[in-house]
C-alpha cells in the first residue's frame, strides 16, 4: 500500500438543533445547541473561527461572535469536529499538522482529486496540460446571470480531472484498488453570490468499490 503526506482534513460538520443570543453577554455570544459536543475542534461563525467558546455539556455550548461582527449580521454557524469523516456531512479543510501524518486509501484518493481540481494547467512544469483550472475558473468576473455557467464549467473541470487521474493511474499497476479512482460523481452545486463561492458535493468511488463525500467551498 502506498502512502501520501496528508495536507487534506476532512472534518465532520455536527448537526445543529438550536442557536440563541445570550442576553446580557459583556461580549456578543451564541449558545448554541447540538447533537454531539464531545469532540469540537472549531466554531465557525459567518465562516469566520470565533476567538472563544466553552463546551457546557454534550450537547450545549456557549461561542463568542467575532469581533467587528454584530448578532444581526450573524447568518451562518458551523461547529466542526476533530473526527476525520468522509460523509455527506464533512467539509474539507487544508493545512499541515504540528504533527505530520501519512494518508492511504480513499483519503488519499480524494486528497489527489481535490488537488487536480485546483491545479493550473501550465503550472506543472513535467505536464503542462495538468490540472482542472477551478482556480482560474473563480478569479473571472461575470454577472450574477451567469452563475450557471460557472457550475457548468466546474463539471466539465471536474471531468477532465477524473480522465487525468484514470491516465495516470493506468501507468502505476501496483496502486491497490482502494486508492484507484472509478468515478466522481458531482451530486450538488451551486454559486452563492452572497457568499462569493462555488459550493459544491462531489461522491468519488474507487475501484475497490468504497465511496467518500467531499464538500468543497470554492
Amino acid at each position: 500500500m502506498t502512502v501520501d503526506f496528508q495536507v487534506l482534513f476532512p472534518q465532520e460538520v455536527i448537526k445543529l438543533n438550536a442557536i440563541h443570543s445570550v442576553f446580557g453577554a459583556p461580549t456578543p455570544t451564541l449558545d448554541i445547541f447540538g447533537q454531539d459536543f464531545s469532540a469540537v475542534d472549531e466554531v465557525l461563525i459567518n465562516d469566520r473561527e470565533s476567538p472563544d467558546f466553552q463546551v457546557l455539556s454534550r450537547t450545549r455550548l456557549l461561542a463568542q461572535v467575532p469581533d467587528a461582527l454584530t448578532l444581526p449580521e450573524v447568518t451562518s454557524v458551523n461547529v466542526v469536529s476533530r473526527k476525520l469523516t468522509v460523509t455527506r456531512r464533512s467539509i474539507l479543510r487544508f493545512r499541515v499538522s504540528d504533527t505530520p501524518s501519512k494518508c492511504t486509501g480513499i483519503l488519499k484518493l480524494m486528497q489527489l482529486y481535490v488537488k487536480l481540481l485546483l491545479t493550473t494547467p501550465g503550472s506543472d512544469i513535467f505536464d503542462k496540460k495538468l490540472g482542472g483550472g477551478v482556480l482560474t475558473l473563480l478569479g473571472s468576473s461575470f454577472s450574477k446571470a451567469e452563475g450557471g455557467e460557472i457550475v457548468s464549467k466546474f463539471i466539465v473541470a471536474s471531468d477532465t480531472v477524473v480522465r487525468q487521474i484514470i491516465a495516470i493511474q493506468g501507468r502505476q499497476p501496483q496502486l491497490p484498488s482502494d486508492e484507484r479512482l472509478l468515478a466522481a460523481k458531482v451530486v450538488s452545486a451551486k454559486f452563492s453570490f452572497l457568499q462569493g463561492a462555488l459550493l459544491v458535493t462531489v461522491e468519488l468511488t474507487s475501484q475497490a468499490g468504497r465511496s467518500a463525500t467531499a464538500n468543497l467551498v470554492l
